[in-house]
């Protein structure tokens, strides 16, 4: 089983790696920022010659992170999941563990399930100006 992992929790930087049978064999952690998440998931598909085809899920850290970071990471993840037919699984990292130390669950959820982000703090909308 092939799954592809995207971590954005912090706002500089993503990391993407790729888990084969629950085990992460592909990893890169890339100084970044969310305007070029999704180019930098598929330049890294691509350098480790996997299309979206091969994928059977898709996993993301959910967060505690930034909101900005949380919020890209976990479209993306939603996103592709959604094109592909295939399940997201969500993965919170409150401890913010290392990438290389995450627990990718090898049992899938439905594929009608989607991730959503969890924020390290309560969210402050700014209202319009009348």
């Amino acid at each position: 089983m092939t799954i592809l992992v995207i971590a954005g929790q912090d706002i500089r930087e993503l990391s993407i790696g790729l888990s084969r049978d629950g085990q992460i064999v592909e990893t890169r952690t890339i100084v970044s920022s969310p305007e070029t998440y999704l180019r930098d998931v598929a330049q890294a598909l691509a350098d480790w010659t996997i299309t979206l085809d091969d994928l059977n899920a898709v996993a993301v850290v959910t967060g505690p992170g930034s909101f900005t970071s949380s919020r890209v990471s976990v479209m993306i993840a939603n996103g592709i999941a959604f094109a592909k037919g295939i399940p997201v699984i969500g993965i919170p990292n409150v401890e913010r563990a290392d990438f290389a130390s995450l627990t990718i669950p090898t049992t899938l959820p439905p594929v009608d399930q989607f991730a959503v982000p969890i924020y390290d703090r309560p969210p402050h909308i700014t209202a319009p100006n009348p």
